[in-house]
């Protein structure tokens, strides 16, 4: 028998065993809402007094500690003394998820469970340059930090989802930087190709921060918390100012070579910048309309200039950005042929987007998300007619249920699974 053969039957460097073994029940504790010893020992294949050292060091780091056992009818209660029962402590971590957004900038705070704990938002201006924005994303993250009660010694990891932004295996990139000549007209932000986005974030925080694409981000997350958690194949339609996609296979984010998979926007025989325009035109025209409404239902219409005092009446901007949408919809919703026309075009635009993707990867379910999403019916019906015209079998087509929180969220499992691989991570093996 070798030398180097360590307890348990198992052969190797028994420092080494030990590091995988003590990797092995973290990963245990993780998977389960709370272990014996008993069922500890049989998880990780180790002798009793060896689950006992692992339970001790997990113990002494403060990543598990002693809970109540789960509730179990009488009649099924062994006799004796009942087994001590041990937890994974989710509060011995904490992660951060940003998005940064045209109009808004969002934090939220996650336990290392995944519970959400905090939620912060403010509102920002889309011609906000890139050096305020960033600023106010540093301030919102902070602000949801003191909400959940956690300092920043306490945050583990963070992640960010940025607009127009891929996550690739080199690095950070815009969609812009693409090969000379590609006549591509990807969104982004307002000067952020001239700033380092993940070193502002870093600097400002205090900790490293990880920037992906905000729609694979919000992908993960309806695939995590949302519409998509019974499913592993998924194709996450974004509809919102701009169409993008993220897609999901055996519930993981594809990527692709550079971090483009799913860009299907700037794609022009998709007919999509025509459609957006349309959308915005009318939102433009909507909100102009209801602006000199609610001018004249208060007597102003003779108060100066023709739409002074707009903005102050409204709350909006002259034409409207940020809110295209949501009037459209309110308008289609009461039966108003242009706004029907608008938003049946933008939904048979998404739906050949949503096509072109379902042939490459077969998915089991479609997700509609984004701001238009919520549109319901009125989004999704001429969306499922078109994507049935274009794809060789059925597809069950869903909306997200996330909300407006869904790339945080998506940035915070992010942030969440990096965290996690390191805790399990074993030096040397």
């Amino acid at each position: 028998m070798s030398q180097d053969r360590a307890h348990d039957g198992r052969t190797g460097d028994s420092s080494l065993l030990r590091r995988l073994n003590l990797s092995a029940a973290l990963g245990a504790f993780l998977a389960a809402e709370s272990l014996t010893l008993r069922e500890l020992r049989a998880v990780v294949g180790v002798s009793r007094p060896t689950a006992e050292d692992l339970l001790a060091e997990l113990l002494a780091e403060g990543r598990v500690e002693e809970t109540a056992p789960p509730r179990t009818p009488s009649s099924t209660r062994a006799a004796g003394r009942p087994a001590r029962h041990f937890r994974f402590r989710a509060e011995s971590g904490y992660v951060a998820g940003l998005d940064i957004g045209a109009h808004k900038a969002l934090a939220v705070v996650t336990d290392l469970r995944g519970n959400l704990l905090a939620t912060e938002r403010i509102e920002l201006d889309p011609d906000l340059e890139a050096g305020a924005r960033i600023r106010a994303a540093i301030e919102v993250a902070r602000s949801s930090w003191a909400r959940a009660k956690v300092g920043a010694a306490d945050i583990s990891g963070i992640a960010c989802g940025v607009t127009g932004a891929l996550r690739a295996a080199e690095g950070v990139h815009d969609v812009r930087e693409g090969p000379v000549g590609s006549a591509l007209a990807p969104y982004s932000l307002p000067g952020f190709t001239e700033i380092d986005v993940a070193g502002e974030l870093s600097a400002g925080l205090g900790k490293p921060v990880a920037v992906a694409n905000d729609v694979k981000l919000a992908a993960l997350a309806e695939h995590w918390k949302g519409a998509a958690r019974e499913h592993r194949d998924i194709v996450y339609m974004f509809a919102g100012h701009r169409a993008g996609a993220g897609v999901l296979i055996d519930g993981q984010v594809h990527q692709g070579r550079h971090g483009a998979a799913g860009e299907i926007g700037v794609f022009p025989a998709l007919g999509w910048a025509p459609a957006m325009e349309r959308l915005h035109a009318r939102g433009a025209a909507l909100a102009a309309a209801e602006a000199a409404s609610h001018e004249l239902s208060h007597g102003r219409s003779q108060a100066g200039p023709a739409g002074a005092g707009r903005k102050e009446a409204t709350g909006l901007r002259p034409d409207g950005a940020g809110r295209e949408g949501e009037l459209v919809i309110a308008s289609a919703a009461r039966q108003d042929p242009e706004s029907l026309e608008v938003l049946i075009e933008f939904a048979e635009v998404l739906a050949r987007g949503a096509a072109v993707l379902a042939l490459a990867v077969d998915p089991e379910v479609i997700v509609l998300g984004g701001g238009m999403s919520r549109g319901g019916a009125i989004i999704a019906e001429p969306f499922r007619r078109e994507l049935a015209k274009l794809t060789l079998v059925p597809i069950d087509v869903v909306s997200s249920t996330m909300g407006a929180d869904s790339v945080a969220l998506g940035a915070a499992r992010m942030a969440l699974d990096t965290v996690v691989a390191e805790l399990l991570a074993v030096p040397g093996s």
